[in-house]
């Protein structure tokens, strides 16, 4: 077996029956402190992101897992499950207690995709030697790259695979439709302390990441879901690596490609599969493979919609025949057309020209409704999830537009307005 072939078997390793299909979430969000300042990433003389996930992992009694991103923001993995509404209560579960231990410490818990006060410099990097490298790395490749570490909030979504069919076919529409995800769930109103305006400002963000391993899939020749896989594959081994593996599972620099690294350990019959999911997680393109889908295009959403976008992308991606008539209609777009819809996505216009010469906004309504139509085909009573917050957006827009509404509305500074509205738990 070859490299190529022991990394696709990692991928479809963990295949099952399409009963027992199962979504998880992972949520991030940015966390201050009473006083209005960002909280301190490391341990120091007050409490810090890292005295937090102390807290929240020790009095979590299984409901998934805590982790920090790079900047301090508190990142939740729940558990997988096969009903929406589970996923839900998890979800809850959480909430209940970060804002338990929030109001204990005095800590503020922000609801928006990216930061509106500080900028990377004035945030401390997490003392983990995986982030400096990559904090090197973002320094040489990308212009935006400190911004995506320390400064964004997201949410991803992470799906059972059935079989290599039923992941190339959601892979392949995931990143077609990235431009609606995008815009729906658009929730980051402010940067450098004044409204963005029209701007997309965390997709824009990502995009000017790392174009090595960020963007969408068909930036990297991935443009059809026949033999999506191994083009997949084909693309991380031309990708500069981050870090990599010793002999001993500890993370070290490294000055090659994934795939020269992947290449000189299975030539010494030393690869593992560490090393493979080491080299499947240092890809950050919109949608992603593991040993599971990931789809990765949502801002941080508004407190009580964020399992919307897990709803969204369920309804599309998991119920077949839904999937079917979406790959039918967005198989036969253009490359250019969807070059060009993927850059329309960088601003929030629903008016800009979209693919067969429907407008932004049209499709925005077709896909809504298409993702509504899968939760009801899954007969499981996960409509609510979704439908409430998509009838908000389809009336007033995104919400970064709505909160960039509100505030100019009002006559407060913008921290205070930030934290005193109801976009904050």
């Amino acid at each position: 077996m070859n490299i190529s072939d022991r990394i696709k078997s990692a991928i479809l390793s963990k295949v099952v029956e399409p009963k027992d299909r199962r979504v998880g979430v992972e949520e991030e969000c940015i966390i201050y402190t009473a006083d209005l300042r960002r909280l301190p990433v490391n341990p120091c003389g007050e409490f810090s992101a890292s005295d937090l996930l102390i807290s929240m992992n020790e009095n979590s009694h299984g409901n998934g897992i805590y982790t920090l991103e790079p900047g301090g923001q508190l990142e939740w993995s729940s558990p997988p499950y096969k009903n929406l509404n589970d996923l839900s209560n998890a979800f809850n579960k959480h909430r209940t207690l970060l804002e338990l231990i929030a109001t204990e410490y005095g800590l503020r818990i922000l609801d928006l995709g990216v930061e509106p006060n500080y900028v990377p410099d004035d945030i401390d990097l997490i003392n983990q030697l995986k982030y400096q490298l990559m904090d090197k790395n973002m320094e040489r490749r990308g212009t935006l790259g400190k911004w995506m570490m320390r400064n964004t909030a997201s949410i991803q979504v992470n799906y059972d695979i059935t079989s290599a069919q039923d992941l190339e076919e959601m892979v392949f529409v995931a990143d077609c439709l990235h431009p609606v995800c995008a815009y729906l769930f658009a929730n980051s109103p402010f940067q450098n302390g004044k409204s963005v305006g029209k701007e997309n400002i965390r997709n824009v963000i990502w995009e000017n990441t790392d174009e090595s391993r960020c963007r969408n899939l068909i930036d990297h020749g991935i443009d059809s879901p026949q033999g999506l896989i191994d083009k997949y594959i084909g693309y991380i081994m031309t990708v500069p690596g981050i870090f990599q593996l010793d002999e001993n599972g500890e993370i070290e620099d490294t000055d090659q490609t994934l795939g020269e690294r992947l290449n000189e350990i299975d030539n010494l019959n030393q690869v593992r599969v560490d090393d493979i999911q080491a080299a499947l997680h240092q890809i950050f393109t919109n949608v992603r493979l593991k040993n599971l889908v990931e789809v990765r295009g949502a801002d941080r959403p508004p407190l009580d919609y964020e399992i919307a976008p897990v709803a969204f992308w369920t309804g599309l991606l998991t119920e077949k025949s839904v999937r079917d008539e979406v790959l039918s209609v967005v198989i036969k777009w253009p490359l250019n057309d969807r070059h060009d819809w993927n850059k329309a996505a960088y601003r929030l216009d629903s008016s800009q020209p979209g693919p067969d010469g429907k407008s932004y906004g049209e499709w925005n309504e077709w896909i809504g409704e298409m993702a509504l139509k899968g939760l009801e085909s899954r007969g499981l009573n996960e409509s609510h999830l979704f439908q409430p917050f998509f009838n908000i957006v389809l009336e007033k827009g995104p919400f970064g537009f709505q909160t960039q509404r509100a505030f100019e509305l009002s006559d407060a500074l913008l921290k205070d307005f930030i934290f005193e509205s109801e976009t904050l738990a």
